[in-house]
């Protein structure tokens, strides 16, 4: 009777726990910004941090946990990122774009990416954002693009990863 009280408490306890650990939805954002100074896209996307971790390990085949200090961990969010997030002005012509780095905040990371786009003026932009699509059926990813002080959102899911911007 002493033990299956026992077993019954802990039962209560880990289920109690458990959910605050753990998020039920599946949710990343990214912001853009044109930078006419610099001609380039600024570019900060947040996600939940254990699902980075879980999308990176998968990517490399090795179990990662992150560490905003590790160079080699720095290259392998950036490998990841360049198979899951383009921006192209031109449909089917990616832009290069370079990963500044990353930070932790309470349970998300936060990752700086730039992308120079050499031009004045932007009149359309690709966006493809599927990141964690792969891991997750209800990943939504928002993303927002601030050009010239005009914001416009798209919510990009998977099979609908793609999003053209008309500014």
């Amino acid at each position: 009777m002493k033990y299956k009280f026992l077993f019954l408490l802990l039962f209560f306890v880990a289920a109690s726990v458990v959910p605050a650990l753990a998020h039920d939805f599946h949710t990343s954002i990214t912001d853009i910004k044109y930078n006419p100074r610099t001609q380039s896209l600024e570019v900060s996307l947040r996600v939940f941090t254990d699902d980075l971790e879980n999308a990176v390990s998968k990517f490399t085949k090795t179990k990662v946990i992150y560490n905003s200090a590790s160079a080699e961990q720095q290259q392998q969010i950036y490998a990841y990122l360049q198979t899951k997030l383009s921006f192209e002005l031109t449909k089917g012509k990616p832009l290069k774009y370079k990963l500044l780095g990353s930070e932790a905040e309470t349970d998300a990371v936060w990752m700086y990416v730039e992308v120079p786009v050499k031009s004045a003026s932007v009149g359309q932009l690709y966006v493809k954002n599927a990141v964690l699509t792969e891991i997750f059926n209800d990943q939504m990813n928002i993303v927002n693009l601030n050009y010239k002080g005009k914001t416009e959102s798209a919510l990009l899911q998977r099979g609908e990863e793609q999003k053209k911007f008309d500014l």
